[in-house]
């Protein structure tokens, strides 16, 4: 939850249920998210109107009839004559315990985005359970957003829906660019795009470093074959060149580790009778698939190509010709 201090629309909301409700101050940046949050707390605390909602959040009715029709009914939002009302007990009662299980792990993993996401998070999740009691730990290192970094995650959003290209400025460049995903690899933030004034070369833009996103007339298709190759990216090492396979031995110790996981376009090719396996996985950049080899070193061996195997093997040599054994 948020702290009381915080001076957000959230404030004096979410920070204790038993407070009577405190007067929201409109804000022209408050994102569709926190509204909705507001609405929530607002009319579980007592029944509002709609035109009452819409003169606390300062938007306009149809504004706040989206809000309850589209998304706060599934959440357990009523209408009774003008008024609306929120039944927790029947948005709980429609959960089964997978369900909940879920619900805590989303809740859980959403912690290592940072206060600024969870306290959006939480409260969404918690409208549909107040039994959120986290007795699921998750570790995961992630960068925090803040509420700048949702900005830019609903405009581009809207422009990749729409296929629209965007102008932003990347490390102080600016660029015309089509967006195509928004991807995040190994804790960070990524746009993967096109960009229009390179011939349409392919990019990754780390999110956090765009800034000034302006959503452009120009529209864009994307061809069937672009779209299956980025579902399969692994790292943001990822291209959009016709992949190759690296073909790995595997030890019986870790062989575990890549059935429990499998990575994107991996297959097992063979077993052996020791407990060894085979596999394949493909990857479009080398340094794709060697920081997993040298992950695993020295139970996993490079079967082929032969360019990536004598790769590896150069560079252990050159590693070990360095260091002082």
């Amino acid at each position: 939850m948020l702290d009381k201090t915080d001076k957000s629309p959230l404030s004096g909301i979410i920070a204790d249920r038993g407070e009577e409700m405190k007067k929201i101050v409109p804000d022209s940046n408050t994102s569709k998210y926190e509204r909705i949050n507001i609405i929530a707390q607002l009319i579980r605390n007592k029944p509002h109107s709609i035109s009452q909602l819409s003169e606390k959040l300062g938007v306009s009715t149809k504004t706040i009839q989206r809000d309850l029709y589209d998304v706060l009914t599934d959440y357990g939002a009523v209408r009774r004559g003008r008024m609306w009302s929120m039944d927790d007990k029947d948005a709980k009662d429609n959960l089964t315990q997978e369900e909940r299980i879920v619900l805590n792990v989303l809740d859980n993993i959403s912690k290592s985005m940072g206060a600024n996401f969870y306290s959006k998070a939480h409260i969404l999740l918690d409208q549909i359970t107040q039994q959120l009691n986290h007795p699921i730990l998750t570790n995961i290192n992630n960068e925090k957003l803040n509420e700048d970094d949702f900005i830019n995650f609903e405009l581009i959003e809207k422009s990749i829906k729409q296929k629209q290209e965007i102008a932003c400025k990347y490390n102080d460049y600016e660029f015309k660019v089509k967006p195509l995903k928004l991807a995040m690899f190994d804790g960070f933030w990524y746009l993967l795009l096109l960009d229009s004034n390179k011939k349409d070369t392919f990019k990754k833009f780390h999110l956090r470093s765009i800034s000034d996103i302006k959503i452009l007339d120009d529209r864009f298709e994307i061809s069937s074959e672009i779209e299956n190759r980025i579902q399969n990216a692994n790292s943001a090492w990822f291209d959009l060149v016709k992949p190759k396979k690296a073909r790995l031995l595997l030890a019986p110790q870790i062989t575990k580790y890549f059935e429990r996981k499998p990575y994107a376009k991996q297959s097992i090719t063979g077993k052996d009778n020791d407990g060894s396996v085979e596999v394949e996985i493909e990857y479009t950049n080398i340094m794709e698939i060697k920081p997993l080899i040298y992950y695993y070193i020295p139970f996993i061996k490079v079967l082929g190509p032969k360019e990536l195997a004598d790769t590896i093997k150069d560079e252990i040599g050159e590693y070990f010709n360095e260091i002082d054994i």
